[in-house]
């Protein structure tokens, strides 16, 4: 294989999942990758890949026939899975095969399986990793406070909360956002400082609207476009201490790569793979509930790519 190989990125297009496949493409080659968004025809969208033979290169909205074949493709969750089987078969098995988070089925029919640990897929090619992967380290953050001159003159401590949505085995409701708004105000009577609130695109609009009026004189209020540029990746880098609701595994683990303190929203433990997840992160020191009084402490950053390179390197004969 080529010192820069080709690499293709297949996914529904679900920000979520593209954003890992397109981190690792990153740590693999130096030639950027092509970028392929699909959905399989009708009546595959809810089968595959299980419940579905492997569809034929036609059969993808849009037709799955770009050539050459990639040298590598990365696929994450299960419509990633299923064009990642496509690929492999229309290539003749040239093309390998990378998937991010649990396919669904038999991990043995990809090259590589990359998935989160509370998800316990076990196999001789799956590389458990805490969380999600993303592309955050000490050269990206120092790349994003360069670009975020409004977030930069903000008084800090500059507490950013970052927003999720409904999510099966965590509870979220109005009680966690009236318990949100009393410790964020016992935080500025001991540390005035600056808030940023962000939303996400899995954000209820009854959320967004509670917390317009709740956290109205917030520094920085983005739940949309109509609010302008998203901060959020400003607000990574210049965050000092993170909020996340529970939902979200992506926005936690971003978070985390910070080594800030992040404190994590919900009503009652999360339950299921979320919740094992969640715990696997309190009992390792780097997350904690939310409290009403601020605190600091340190651990190392989560980079799970980072940990995760040299292995994939090796597996892939990449040198």
């Amino acid at each position: 294989m080529t010192l820069a190989p080709s690499i293709a990125v297949v996914s529904d297009g679900a920000a979520g999942n593209e954003l890992q496949a397109l981190a690792l493409a990153g740590v693999l080659s130096s030639a950027p990758p092509r970028v392929w968004q699909l959905q399989p025809g009708w009546p595959y969208a809810v089968l595959v890949p299980q419940f579905a033979p492997v569809l034929a290169p036609q059969q993808w909205r849009p037709p799955l026939i770009e050539t050459p074949w990639p040298d590598i493709a990365i696929g994450a969750g299960r419509i990633g899975a299923a064009a990642l089987l496509t690929l492999k078969r229309a290539s003749s098995g040239r093309t390998r095969t990378v998937q991010i988070l649990n396919p669904r089925i038999d991990p043995a029919r990809f090259d590589l399986v990359i998935a989160p640990a509370h998800d316990r897929l076990f196999g001789a090619n799956v590389i458990s990793v805490e969380g999600s992967l993303h592309a955050i380290d000490a050269a990206w953050l120092a790349r994003e406070r360069l670009g975020s001159e409004q977030l930069r003159r903000l008084q800090g401590p500059r507490t950013v909360v970052l927003v999720g949505g409904h999510r099966r085995g965590v509870s979220i409701d109005r009680r966690s956002f009236v318990r949100l708004a009393h410790a964020l105000e016992n935080w500025r009577l001991r540390e005035p400082g600056s808030l940023i609130v962000i939303g996400s695109r899995r954000t209820p609009s009854a959320w967004s609207r509670r917390l317009r009026r709740m956290f109205k004189n917030a520094d920085v209020l983005w739940f949309g476009a109509s609010d302008g540029e998203n901060p959020y990746r400003g607000a990574l880098a210049w965050g000092d201490r993170f909020i996340v609701t529970a939902d979200s595994v992506n926005m936690q683990s971003e978070a985390l790569a910070t080594g800030k303190p992040v404190y994590s929203l919900c009503e009652s433990v999360p339950t299921g793979k979320i919740g094992r997840f969640h715990r696997a992160l309190v009992e390792s020191g780097r997350l904690r509930p939310l409290s009403k009084d601020p605190a600091t402490w340190s651990y190392p950053p989560l980079r799970e790519l980072e940990r995760i390179t040299p292995l994939l390197r090796e597996r892939l004969g990449l040198g």
